[in-house]
């Protein structure tokens, strides 16, 4: 006999999605709307166990609409028999004592789920499905540790049961995502004598074998940044048995799509009219569009370039249009040489230098008597 597990993680509720102004809210709800997604799928197909591998809020004081909504989808799968667990993870574990407790807190002092808060050591807890003993372990993200440091270096896991499964929300070195100064998981590490890692934190579905443990990422439900624009989200269905995963499905979200056009600035013409026309060519309400100008343009070009104009002329084509001008780059003009240092005497006499150059031998000689008054005058007056 084997179990069905539902795993999901990185759900990022309740986004601030300032970027979006009028449209934030809109745009916290795709968030939302994908979570539901994934509990009306667990309701509808009924897995043994449903686990959230962190990071099911996007930070530590999500709004109250949002919290009574999650509530009401563990309820729902409580009242199905589905097991729920959940950990922390980096966004929505408090990071320190004036952010008091996670949000999950009051989902795990409910009945509905199991909630394993503990940072530091795992937490488990064995229950009985399908004639086996199942061992559920996690752990939640740890704020306090080195960034340069492995969460799970001193931790140790024994497995009991028929079938054993750790949660954990840190990047695991050789999975792909973005590595920054933060805690990583060695493949050392990963404890051996299990039969799933579910793991949170990389936005990017993908499996792997270490030590001979299944390790996967469901990747997150919806698309949080642009670094995600080219990637299927959604969660996994997971087959389990005694020897390990029989099998593995993808199940993707209604995750709204954001997509980059790269502008090249022309050299000439008005850079507003032309960047229209292409506009209308990508119309999509539903679409988050990124520009990103790539090119140089002179300072008389630029100003036929307005991002209000813009913005208003994309109202109601695509759902927000985000602006990149991070690669532009803006010729200026050569800059003036200044003139060399000289004098009114030496100026005077520079002019009558090149009319004496010109002149006949008769009026070189008035020329010259022109010159002496001149350097006369000047000289009385103070010049140099």
């Amino acid at each position: 006999m084997s179990i069905q597990v539902l795993l999901t993680a990185d759900n990022h509720l309740d986004p601030p999605a300032v970027m979006y102004g009028p449209r934030r809210f809109e745009r916290k709800m795709d968030f939302l709307r994908c979570f539901e997604a994934t509990v009306k799928y667990a309701l509808k197909n009924r897995p043994d166990l449903f686990l959230v591998a962190g990071d099911l809020f996007d930070h530590v004081q999500p709004r109250n609409p949002t919290r009574t909504r999650v509530m009401d989808c563990f309820r729902a799968l409580y009242e199905k028999g589905i097991k729920v667990f959940l950990i922390g993870g980096h966004h929505d574990t408090p990071r320190s004592r004036e952010q008091g407790s996670s949000p999950i807190s009051i989902y795990g002092s409910s009945k509905y789920v199991t909630y394993f808060q503990d940072s530091s050591q795992p937490t488990s807890a064995t229950i009985q499905v399908q004639g086996h003993s199942v061992m559920i372990s996690g752990i939640s993200y740890n704020p306090t540790i080195a960034w340069n440091s492995d969460p799970l270096q001193d931790i140790k896991i024994t497995p009991s049961a028929d079938i054993n499964i750790f949660m954990l929300h840190y990047p695991i070195r050789g999975f792909k995502g973005y590595y920054g100064e933060e805690p990583t998981v060695q493949p050392k590490s990963i404890p051996e004598g299990i039969q799933l890692v579910a793991a949170g934190h990389l936005h990017r579905h993908q499996k792997s074998v270490i030590r001979g443990v299944n390790v996967v990422y469901p990747g997150s439900t919806e698309r949080v940044r642009f670094l995600e624009e080219g990637e299927e989200k959604g969660f996994v269905w997971i087959e389990l048995d005694k020897k390990g995963m029989v099998s593995l499905d993808f199940i993707k979200t209604p995750a709204r799509e954001l997509r980059t056009f790269e502008f090249r600035i022309p050299r000439e013409g008005n850079i507003n009219e032309i960047l229209k026309e292409e506009l209308l060519k990508l119309k999509n309400p539903e679409l988050v569009l990124r520009v990103k100008f790539k090119g140089s343009v002179d300072v008389k070009q630029l100003s036929t370039y307005r991002r209000s104009e813009i913005q208003s002329f994309a109202h109601n084509k695509f759902f927000n249009l985000v602006f990149d001008e991070s690669e532009m780059q803006i010729r200026k003009p050569e800059a003036i040489q200044p003139l060399p240092r000289t004098t009114p005497l030496k100026e005077l006499r520079r002019y009558f230098q090149k009319q004496l150059e010109k002149a006949d031998e008769e009026e070189k000689g008035l020329l010259l008597e022109a010159l002496k008054m001149c350097e006369q005058r000047l000289q009385e007056a103070g010049a140099w």
